[in-house]
C-alpha cells in the first residue's frame, strides 16, 4: 500500500518555526512600538523641559540698578518650561549689571534685556517725584527762608517739618488769612491798608499777640535749593551730596510736596512770617490750638514748667 502522507518536515518542527516566526514578528513590532511611543513622548516633552529664567520677587521701580535688585532680592531665580522662556530673557544678573529698570516691574515679570537700560538713557524729570499720597495728587511749592526761618539751614530733602506762621490776623471786613488778606470786597491795596490798620487777634501790646500758629504738620520737604530727594537708583558721592548740601543750605529754598489747596494756602503766606520746626519722621501729627494770653505762662504752670512737662526731659 502507499502512503498519502505529504513529505517535508515533521508536524512538530513547523510548529516550533511557527512559534520563532511569530515570536519574531512580536519582538519586531514591539520594538516598533516602543520606538514610535519614544519618540512622540520626546516630542510632548520637549517644551516642558524646565529652563533657568530670573522673574521679579519683589516690586521693581524705575530706576533700580540692577546691583541692587541682586542684593535685595528683588529679582530671583526661577525655572519655567522651555516652551514659554523669552528669546530676550537675561541669562546673568550680569546681563543687567550697570544697567537700571526703564519702568517699574511687577512681581513675577520674566526679566529681559529690554527691561534695563544705560543710566544715562533713562530720562527722569522733578515730576517723577511728584507721586500720590493716600491716593492724592501733589504739587511742589517753594518757601524761600533764612536761617533762623528754616531751622538753621539743617533741613535736608526728605525731612518733615511743621509749618508755622505768624501775624495770623482776624480783621473785622476782611476776614481771615495771612496779614489779613482774603477780603471779598474792595482793591487789594484797599484790603491791605484795612488790615495794617487793624490789631491782630490778640493786640501788639498783649504778650503772645503776634503769636505763632501751626499751619500744617508733618510737611515732607522734596527739595533743599536745588538738590531734590533722589529717586530710587539715583546715588551721589559723599563729597558731591555736602557740597549739593551746602549749595541748598545758602540758597533758603525749601520745596514741599503737598496737594494743590495745601500749596494754595502755604503760598498765602507771608515769606517773613514763616516759621519751620523740624519733627522726626515717626512724628505723630495732634491738633495744635492757638495760645491764649489769658493763661499763665508754661513756667507759671504746675502742669507745664518745662516743655516736656513738668517732670522734664529726664522723665520721672
Amino acid at each position: 500500500m502507499t502512503s498519502t502522507e505529504p513529505k517535508g518536515l515533521p508536524v512538530g518542527s513547523r510548529r516550533t518555526l511557527i512559534t520563532i516566526a511569530a515570536v519574531a514578528v512580536g519582538a519586531i513590532a514591539v520594538f516598533l512600538i516602543y520606538g514610535y511611543v519614544g519618540s512622540v513622548k520626546d516630542e510632548a516633552f520637549a517644551d516642558a523641559e524646565r529652563v533657568k529664567v530670573f522673574v521679579v520677587e519683589t516690586t521693581v521701580t524705575r530706576g533700580t540698578y540692577g546691583e541692587e535688585a541682586e542684593t535685595q532680592k528683588l529679582i530671583v531665580e526661577s525655572e519655567i518650561p522651555k516652551k514659554f522662556f523669552p528669546e530676550n530673557a537675561i541669562r546673568t544678573f550680569d546681563d543687567i549689571a550697570g544697567k537700571v529698570a526703564i519702568g517699574d516691574l511687577a512681581i513675577n515679570q520674566i526679566v529681559t534685556n529690554d527691561m534695563f537700560a544705560e543710566p544715562g538713557l533713562v530720562q527722569s524729570s522733578f515730576a517723577d517725584r511728584l507721586e500720590q499720597i493716600n491716593e492724592t495728587d501733589q504739587v511742589a511749592v517753594t518757601i524761600s527762608v533764612d536761617q533762623v526761618h528754616g531751622v538753621a539751614g539743617v533741613l535736608q530733602p526728605g525731612d518733615y517739618v511743621n509749618i508755622m506762621a505768624t501775624d495770623l490776623c482776624e480783621v473785622e471786613g476782611v476776614g481771615a488769612g495771612a496779614g489779613g488778606s482774603g477780603g471779598t470786597e474792595g482793591t487789594e491795596g484797599e484790603e491791605q491798608e484795612a488790615a495794617d490798620d487793624q490789631e491782630c487777634r490778640w493786640g501788639e501790646d498783649v504778650l503772645f499777640g503776634s503769636q505763632a500758629r501751626v499751619v500744617y504738620q508733618k510737611v515732607q520737604v522734596l527739595a533743599v535749593g536745588q538738590t531734590p530727594v533722589p529717586l530710587p537708583g539715583e546715588s551721589t558721592t559723599a563729597a558731591e551730596g555736602e557740597e549739593a548740601s551746602a549749595g541748598a543750605q545758602n540758597t533758603g529754598l525749601i520745596t514741599f510736596i503737598v496737594p494743590a489747596e495745601a500749596a494754595q494756602r502755604i503760598a498765602s503766606l507771608r515769606p517773613e512770617t514763616i516759621y519751620l520746626a523740624l519733627v522726626a519722621r515717626d512724628y505723630t501729627p495732634v491738633p495744635q490750638g492757638p495760645i491764649d494770653p489769658a493763661s499763665p505762662l508754661p513756667a507759671e504752670n504746675p502742669a507745664d514748667l518745662t516743655p516736656y512737662g513738668p517732670a522734664g526731659p529726664g522723665g520721672e
